[in-house]
């Protein structure tokens, strides 16, 4: 099994390729004009900014991933690659105004830009079986609707069933985009040891219920009050 995930992320990282882009592009035309020249060298798989990386983020920075060796080879070989852009026309030029503008002012939108393209180290494998960069990475946990007032909101209109768990849940793993962990290589577990991941999970886990038990009882809803109440006055019958 550590052989296999070994040359999965050897594959991985042979058809990954880390982009720097001059000057920065500042829209959403000039970064999918970014996408469609490295789609030239061939099926572009996963193509990421990392202007939004929720740590360090880099506005010129993209990370890619081909769908074969062969075309981030040929991007490397290639680098740097340069590219001019045209901007599209304005919006009063294209409705027909009259507005005159100067001679000169075609040469102003056009835009060179320059692609510098090396290897890159990003963890596929990390990023996608670590809770501290994957929301989606270990079991659902649902809130209780006593404790969230959305959940207890829907808890009146979705009728009893196997998805309604989910249905009502809208907060799950909030705090992993909060409390993020360092991102740093997963070592393999060795037999009787958990795995990195596993215990990244147990720590988030464990820092939320410390959280929860933190918040004072009247802060969680009246619901949740109500409901003590009620159970308090049903203990009392039941002893008298």
């Amino acid at each position: 099994m550590a052989s296999f995930r070994t040359a999965r992320a050897a594959d991985l990282a042979k058809r990954t390729i880390h982009v720097k882009i001059y000057p920065t592009a500042r829209t959403f035309a000039e970064r999918r004009e970014v996408l469609r020249v490295l789609e030239q060298f061939g099926e572009v798989a996963m193509f990421r900014s990392l202007k939004y990386r929720p740590r360090a983020p880099v506005s010129n920075a993209f990370t890619t991933l081909f769908n074969t060796e062969s075309a981030a080879t040929e991007a490397l070989n290639q680098s740097p690659i340069r590219y001019r852009l045209v901007s599209q026309p304005s919006q009063m030029e294209s409705m027909g105004s009259t507005i005159e503008t100067p001679k000169d002012s075609n040469a102003e939108e056009d835009k060179i830009f320059e692609l510098h393209v090396s290897t890159s180290n990003f963890d596929h494998e990390l990023y996608l079986n670590s809770p501290s960069t994957n929301p989606l990475h270990g079991p659902f946990v649902p809130v209780s609707p006593t404790r969230s007032y959305i959940a207890g909101s829907l808890d009146d209109v979705i009728a009893p069933s196997l998805w309604a768990p989910g249905l009502k849940d809208w907060e799950t793993d909030g705090a992993h985009s909060s409390e993020s962990a360092e991102e740093a290589p997963e070592t393999e577990a060795g037999p009787g040891q958990m795995s990195q991941t596993h215990v990244e999970w147990m720590v988030s886990q464990r820092k939320l219920r410390r959280r929860e038990k933190a918040v004072p009882e009247v802060m969680k809803g009246l619901r949740a009050l109500k409901k003590q109440y009620e159970e308090e006055q049903a203990q009392k019958n039941r002893n008298t």
